[in-house]
């Protein structure tokens, strides 16, 4: 595959200017002397951040991303320079719904870990001792992920034993397991807990214990949100890595990756033009990556073992969001409305049994089982006053044939299932919600496909089960020489701590010492 003659070559090629794309390309600009190993960000959408953005409708402007934990050592370490807003009240409120009766139980959480561990401990005396061994190991576990490696060495692995014992002993087990050997047996306690679970968009008896418990740890020690929107954040790492150097293509579309002798030799666009380089890497939906644009047949040529993985893999869910625009009639203070984040729920083995209905292909949701998240921007970054409703589980199905084919009909099912979950909002958080909306935005699974191009939807990239997690996931170093995915774990932390760990990987540990955790 001979390059074409006066056409540039590039050292790195990144595909996705999302969180993942952005940081791996400041990264590189940092390490590098762009003059001699240049690097390009290719992205499909007319502007950078992925499914961490802002968008405006009728003069109101909604977040896709909602809720960060304390990023100040990655921000520092990539030159951005940005306010964020820490959440005023409590990290989170819980609001159980008996259905039947239609009372509602708020259990409130507030931020910081010792101030949650003392609540709990105070407000569930019995559970008491039982509450503080499983935070305090838990904390201690969290703690242990500064150790890790992301390519382990023999020596490496042999240390683990004893920097990382709690880690290994935990490694194979669902939330589900590990919570259960603590003993805690106060219903609400274990309702608080396996919200961090659903967080993970796996139920806690699938999921991987070590994704809620990071989880929880990293935002009880602070919940934060952008003080002028994710826009800005995203617009600040675009200037960052342009002001570096980094060239950019936006409304650009890669078909395919350039693959000759197991070595990745650059991209191929849409319009049909190649953009050669060293590396590559991708950081768009996995299923997309391998199938499409590398193709599985030739990875398994090159790693049957690598292949079967990828065929085995299970993206996380999609999701449904409504964004509202409000008067400024309502006192969303005086609701609560300021903590981090409200969840209403009926409780129990809700979510679990929501998620089994998501793998069959329905739709769970009814007026007995539901679990709708809900933040308030507003109360804490100011602007006009506007609500967002967060959904999941909830999959692709026909939402994508719907759009394409019958838009009238998925006009239809859209608005459907945002009055749906609006009226359980009014009905339990907001009373009167539907007398104060001026605008409402509603986003279906097919509007994340569409936008990302994920074959399903997927919101949270690859699911973490005990299967597909820590030596277990798919690797970022592909089979192929020079191509890479860092698709570790989702969310703005991991997406931004991603784009340092591949470029510590392509420059022989360079900048993190081949560890997993950012510690420079």
């Amino acid at each position: 595959m001979n390059q074409e003659k006066g056409s540039k070559k590039y050292k790195l090629i990144v595909i996705g200017a999302g969180m993942a794309g952005l940081s791996t390309g400041i990264t590189w600009a940092i390490n590098n002397e762009l003059n001699k190993d240049p690097v390009l960000l290719i992205e499909k959408q007319p502007k950078t951040g992925g499914f961490v953005t802002s968008y405006e409708r009728e003069g109101f402007v909604f977040d896709t991303c909602q809720v960060i934990p304390n990023i100040s050592e990655i921000l520092d370490y990539l030159g951005i320079e940005i306010e964020l807003k820490k959440f005023k009240g409590y990290y989170m409120r819980i609001l159980v719904v008996n259905p039947e009766t239609d009372d509602v139980k708020v259990l409130e959480l507030p931020s910081g870990l010792d101030n949650f561990k003392k609540k709990l401990m105070d407000q569930y005396p019995d559970n008491g001792s039982q509450i503080e061994e499983f935070l305090d190991y838990s904390r201690e576990m969290y703690l242990e992920l500064f150790n890790l490696k992301v390519e382990p060495k023999f020596i490496d692995i042999l240390k683990l034993l004893f920097t990382c014992p709690k880690i290994i002993k935990n490694s194979s087990k669902t939330f589900k397991n590990y919570f259960e050997q603590f003993g805690i047996t106060e219903p609400d306690v274990i309702e608080i807990f396996n919200i961090f679970a659903d967080f993970s968009a796996l139920p806690s008896e699938q999921v991987t214990a070590l994704v809620p418990i990071s989880a929880m740890n990293s935002l009880l020690d602070g919940a934060y949100r952008t003080k002028k929107g994710f826009i800005d954040f995203t617009n600040k790492l675009q200037e960052r890595y342009e002001n570096l150097g980094g060239e950019l293509l936006l409304k650009t579309e890669v078909t395919k990756i350039l693959v000759e002798d197991n070595q990745v030799k650059g991209v191929q666009l849409k319009s049909g033009e190649k953009i050669y380089s060293d590396y590559v890497v991708t950081t768009v939906d996995t299923m997309l990556a391998m199938k499409q644009l590398v193709g599985l047949e030739k990875i398994r040529s090159i790693d049957k073992k690598y292949a079967n993985k990828i065929e085995s893999i299970k993206m996380s869910t999609s999701s449904i969001n409504v964004s509202l625009g409000l008067d400024d009639k309502l006192d969303l203070a005086g609701l609560g409305m300021d903590c981090g984040y409200n969840v209403i729920t009926t409780g129990g083995d809700t979510y679990d049994r929501l998620f089994d209905d998501y793998e069959k292909g329905k739709i769970g949701f009814s007026d007995k089982r539901f679990q709708v998240g809900v933040i308030c921007p507003s109360l804490t970054t100011g602007g006009q006053p506007n609500i967002t409703i967060r959904v999941s589980p909830m999959g692709l199905g026909d939402w994508a044939k719907l759009r394409e084919n019958d838009r009238p009909k998925y006009q239809e099912e859209k608005q459907k299932w945002g009055d749906f979950f609006i009226n359980i909002v009014e009905k339990y958080l907001i009373p009167d919600l539907r007398r104060h909306i001026l605008i409402s935005d509603i986003s279906t699974p097919a509007t994340y496909a569409r936008y990302s191009s994920s074959p399903t939807g997927s919101i949270f990239d690859m699911a973490p089960y005990t299967n597909n997690f820590g030596r277990t996931r798919l690797k970022m170093r592909t089979p192929i020489k020079g191509l890479f995915q860092p698709k570790f774990v989702h969310g703005v932390f991991g997406s931004l701590l991603a784009g340092i760990q591949v470029n510590d990987m392509i420059l022989n540990r360079k900048i993190m010492n081949g560890n997993a955790r950012l510690k420079i």
